[in-house]
């Protein structure tokens, strides 16, 4: 039921489409596909809130230095004992505290470091939904350009049942030849009805995956194309430099990050194990928010103090101690992110080895399918002269169609993959244009 209930919203949104006023449709271009998803998407909003919780650290850590202050009051009264003198008394206290450790600078540190990589990741996170979006875009205008080419060889299957039909009616062909020609145009029907619900179904699915606002059923037209892929396809991979390239890239970029706020707590962890800490407090009591009823007991002053003091706590210096493994496990994780940094590295170098031997045979590929397409586009001209003339029969006619259609699916596949490719390469080398 919910599978039927979804090909009849395919089905329902196909009609809506190809109903529309060609000249009323609406236009979307990459650029503002990209844009749309940036509004839209949700991890971009959270890597905003999340940018902006750094941030906000970053601007407050003064508050490191601030002081936990307190204020009290308190009243005793003891009418009704046996002492020579009742007395009420109303006391106020304010008390304020602040220990400094010697691990604070790192701590700062790493607040600053913090916020500095938290723009870095709000950049990747935008360069990936360009990527995704991209991406998306031209595998769309490929499945697009698919249906195009299912409506020409319907329309060319129609052609040569029709045809059949008349040779068939004037005795020129066999019976098998028209049934043959009639099942070949069935089938062209059936194809094409598959390649548009794909198409519908995935063009439905990207406007809602970057939040296209949908009014009216007024479904936009994708402004692309697939030889797009020129501006792709001169890169000249000599002249990058890869390794450069790889420690610039985000997923190196991220293990660094790790291994520098893992040596900062490494570093901040020691200092407050082993360097005493600073201790600051005062206290203030008030003689004016001071009351007792005894005179003699009666504050006429106000009264503070205030005190220093450093502490260190010996048992951190005992081997096996709490704060000796602490210490030893911030190590050990330290050492695992530096060898996954390493391999990092050489995965990253060897699959962008591939990616661009890969490019470079997709390349030669395409050279390859534009002549093919050109020459199987002349025999299929030619073998539907010779057909119609009578030198050759159907099934000579179908093959020199049916090769021609193959030769431009590798065609818009060969484009496809070029564009995908160096859209993947440039984002895992991190190059933006």
């Amino acid at each position: 039921m919910k599978k039927l209930i979804i090909m009849t919203t395919v089905f329902i949104s196909v009609s809506i489409i190809c109903a529309q006023d060609i000249e009323n449709k609406k236009k979307l271009t990459l650029e503002e596909a990209i844009q749309t998803a940036l509004e839209n998407n949700t991890s971009i909003k959270v890597s905003q809130i999340q940018l902006e919780q750094a941030e906000r650290k970053e601007n407050h850590k003064w508050n490191n230095f601030l002081p936990s202050i307190n204020a009290g009051a308190s009243a005793s009264d003891n009418s009704g004992l046996t002492s020579a003198q009742n007395n009420l008394s109303v006391s106020a206290q304010i008390s304020a505290n602040l220990n400094l450790s010697a691990g604070l600078g790192k701590k700062l540190q790493s607040i600053r470091d913090s916020y500095e990589s938290g723009l870095l990741d709000y950049a990747d996170s935008v360069n990936q939904i360009k990527v995704d979006v991209t991406k998306a875009f031209y595998s769309l205008l490929y499945t697009e350009k698919q249906v195009k080419l299912n409506e020409a060889s319907l329309t060319s299957y129609e052609n040569q049942y029709n045809q059949t039909k008349i040779k068939k009616s004037q005795g020129l062909v066999p019976e098998l030849d028209l049934l043959t020609s009639q099942l070949d145009y069935e089938n062209a029907k059936v194809t094409l009805k598959n390649s548009e619900s794909l198409y519908i179904t995935n063009y439905i699915l990207f406007l809602n995956d970057i939040g296209y606002p949908v009014e009216n059923q007024n479904f936009p037209d994708l402004e692309g194309d697939l030889n797009d892929y020129e501006k792709y396809y001169d890169v000249d991979f000599s002249a990058w430099n890869l390794n450069e390239l790889i420690e610039n890239s985000s997923s190196v970029r991220s293990i660094k990050d790790s291994i520098n706020q893992t040596q900062l707590s490494l570093d901040q962890t020691k200092l407050n194990t082993y360097v005493p800490s600073l201790a600051l407090s005062a206290n203030v009591n008030p003689y004016s928010f001071s009351y007792s009823s005894n005179p003699v007991t009666k504050n006429q002053t106000d009264s503070w103090s205030v005190s220093l003091g450093f502490s260190f706590s010996l048992d951190n210096l005992i081997p096996g101690s709490s704060a000796k493994d602490n210490i030893a496990s911030i190590e050990d994780s330290l050492k695992t992110l530096n060898l996954q940094l390493q391999d990092t590295k050489n995965q990253l170098l060897t699959n962008a080895i591939e990616m661009i031997n890969g490019i470079e045979i997709s390349k030669e590929t395409l050279k390859n399918c534009q002549q093919n397409l050109e020459l199987a586009k002349k025999s299929l001209e030619l073998a539907e002269i010779a057909y119609k003339n009578g030198t050759k029969d159907l099934t000579a006619f179908q093959s020199a169609q049916n090769t021609y259609n193959n030769v431009s699916v590798q065609l818009d596949n060969q484009q496809l993959s070029l564009i995908t490719s160096i859209i993947e390469l440039k984002s895992l080398l991190n190059i933006n244009d």
